[in-house]
């Protein structure tokens, strides 16, 4: 008799158990995204509309791209706002990952995103343009992170498994040398002249992983005034730059090549911008808003719509087609396109969202009834 109501005891707890665990699992997303920093937030939606912007240069034909001209130093600009925007938004990953264990399931995570997107886009694809994918394509979709779908999340997630030795080093090196080392890597990588063909985009995100986790590390802290006039002072720099490559590589291949470097590459001015624009936000901290933070967690669903392999060219061309723009109908073309690219993929990422937590409450109340199933059963 004793043990029969011991056996009720522990059934009873073990309910109990079992219900706040599905309430943290049904509640637990509302909860994680109310501790985020919405000025960050905010920061990784505009990092994505850079990113955007990029891509409207760069899967379009404008014109000749190595003339000098009004137009080609404006579309050149916001070509270079993709590394940018990819700089920023690695860099917000090393901020709030640098004190963090590694978890396998942000892989898991990344690649179940990744996986969903690549299958999406695919159907689009066939809907739209009636292209089926091949035996590799298929691998592609199913393996998007080790197939390397997109270049992106593949290198993301190396990063990510990379994180454990990356804080460790921030961790272990005192200041003055990270911060020598931090300089003279930007200026090997981001302005190659002992390195010309330095391209590889690993190398890239792991400095600006770093950066951010140098900055969360030391509490960096500019005045606001200052870290204005140094990003006017880059941006001037940075369009002089430009517009004087864009005048010399139609004489010179070096110089052609490397201006497509300076607008495509992880450029010095990439890292320059962004750690002034991340102090800048980061500074300007206006509390949790909500709404924010909901549109910012679609942002990597906003990159895996609009750059897939297998739906990209046709979106840029026969659906949205901005090489037919000029003068101010180009710069409308260019806020209407972001803002339209950027609703869909924040549409369809809110749908996957919404599907993942409805499928983890079914499964927990059906683990959850199975359970009440077998302590009935003791009872």
């Amino acid at each position: 008799m004793r043990q029969k109501i011991q056996e009720k005891v522990i059934a009873k707890r073990y309910v109990d158990i079992i219900m706040r665990r599905v309430e943290k699992g049904i509640g637990g997303m509302s909860k994680v995204k109310s501790g985020r920093q919405s000025n960050l937030e905010l920061l990784r939606i505009l990092a994505m509309c850079m990113i955007i912007c990029c891509h409207f240069v760069t899967y379009n034909n404008f014109g000749p791209t190595n003339m000098f001209s009004d137009k080609t130093l404006a579309l050149s600009m916001l070509r270079l706002g993709g590394k940018l925007g990819v700089v920023l938004f690695v860099m917000i990953t090393g901020y709030f990952m640098l004190n963090k264990t590694f978890k396998w399931q942000r892989i898991i995570d990344l690649s179940r995103q990744t996986v969903y997107f690549s299958v999406l886009v695919a159907v689009l694809a066939y809907a739209f343009a009636g292209t089926k994918p091949d035996l590799l394509g298929v691998f592609r979709m199913m393996f998007p992170l080790i197939m390397e779908n997109y270049w992106f999340p593949t290198d993301f997630a190396v990063i990510l498994i990379l994180s454990p030795a990356l804080n460790k080093l921030v961790n272990t090196m005192d200041k003055k040398t990270m911060t020598l080392g931090l300089i003279g890597l930007i200026i090997l990588i981001g302005f190659p002249l002992i390195v010309p063909n330095m391209k590889n985009a690993v190398i890239g995100l792991i400095l600006a992983y770093v950066l951010g986790a140098y900055v969360q590390k030391y509490d960096l802290k500019v005045s606001n005034v200052k870290l204005v006039l140094l990003l006017i002072l880059v941006g001037v720099l940075t369009t002089a730059v430009t517009g004087l490559l864009l005048t010399a590589a139609h004489s010179s291949a070096f110089i052609s090549g490397f201006r497509l470097f300076f607008v495509t590459g992880f450029n010095v001015s990439a890292y320059a911008s962004a750690l002034i624009i991340f102090l800048l936000f980061r500074q300007w901290n206006f509390g949790n808003i909500k709404i924010i933070n909901a549109i910012a967690s679609t942002t990597f669903g906003v990159y895996l719509f609009h750059d897939s392999r297998a739906f990209r060219m046709y979106m840029w061309h026969d659906i949205i087609n901005p090489a037919q723009w000029h003068g101010p109908k180009l710069i409308v073309g260019l806020f209407l396109t972001v803002i339209g690219i950027f609703i869909v993929g924040m549409f369809l990422d809110l749908l996957r969202q919404y599907a993942e937590l409805l499928t983890k409450r079914i499964v927990d109340r059906i683990y959850l009834k199975q359970k009440q199933i077998d302590i009935t059963e003791i009872v």
